[in-house]
């Protein structure tokens, strides 16, 4: 079962279980640091390309926003090795100072016997949908170059502030250079956790990741993935999040679980 290379990351191999790339604006928020997604994804791929084994399931812990022009420096040890499963540890440093840890658990099991136990939200077709307009889809020079996304369902955003958003959320998202279904795809895809419990409690969203975890269900490549916005819950100033994320024909490819610390500003 081979894994696959997200070009969008640039990540090249300088030894054994080592990587690195330099992030550019498109790996940033519009603020100018990391965004997470992008942070997932480089420990995503860099734990399938050292290992040749797909993921199974990852967490990841953020304890640095690096920007533009900072190398990441991405370390990945193989702790557990059995036939048909691995265990991983990635750290990712500038400078020598870690800014990102991650845990992975990797998986060569055949598939074939998937089962969901949930359902696809019952939404139009990204075709049918209008743009999604972020709050700060104006800044040019971050991730959102990189994405194409249409609004299915739901308030978010700027539409849901004062008007706290209790139904069901979704969104279609794509690559604009190609396929999605790998872990790396799912990864910079599905980092959304603040902006949908910010619509959950009708304020401004913004918000600062403290950690995500990627469960792997379906990597079949797909052009639209649908994210379906679950806000679980919220306390102290940290939202807690989940996203199921969807093919166009109703398979669950993963999930993604999140917390964040939601701010009113990424300036304060």
């Amino acid at each position: 079962m081979a894994v696959t290379t997200f070009d969008v990351l640039g990540l090249d191999q300088v030894g054994e279980g080592r990587w690195s790339t330099v992030v550019r604006p498109d790996h940033c928020t519009p603020f100018g640091f990391l965004y997470g997604g992008t942070g997932i994804a480089v420990s995503c791929e860099a734990a399938e390309r050292t290992t040749d084994r797909p993921l199974a399931w990852i967490t990841t812990q953020f304890v640095g926003s690096p920007g533009p022009g900072d190398r990441l420096d991405v370390e990945v040890r193989t702790v557990a090795e059995g036939r048909s499963s691995s265990q991983t540890q990635v750290t990712v440093t500038v400078d020598g100072r870690p800014v990102i840890s991650s845990l992975a658990a990797h998986n060569l099991r055949p598939g074939g016997d998937q089962v969901g136990f949930v359902e696809m939200p019952d939404v139009p077709a990204p075709e049918e949908c209008g743009p999604f307009i972020d709050t700060f889809d104006t800044h040019a020079g971050s991730f959102f170059e990189n994405l194409e996304r249409r609004h299915a369902v739901g308030r978010l955003a700027h539409e849901a502030i004062d008007q706290p958003e209790r139904g069901p959320m979704a969104v279609w998202t794509r690559l604009k250079s190609g396929e999605s279904g790998s872990a790396s795809t799912q990864a910079f895809i599905a980092d959304l956790g603040p902006l949908f419990v910010a619509a959950a409690l009708g304020v401004m969203p913004g918000g600062t990741s403290l950690d995500n975890t990627q469960r792997m269900i379906d990597a079949t490549p797909t052009d639209w993935l649908l994210l379906e916005l679950v806000p679980d819950g919220y306390s102290h100033s940290i939202g807690h999040s989940t996203v199921r994320l969807w093919s166009r024909d109703g398979r669950l490819m993963g999930l993604a679980q999140q917390s964040a610390i939601l701010r009113t500003s990424h300036h304060t």
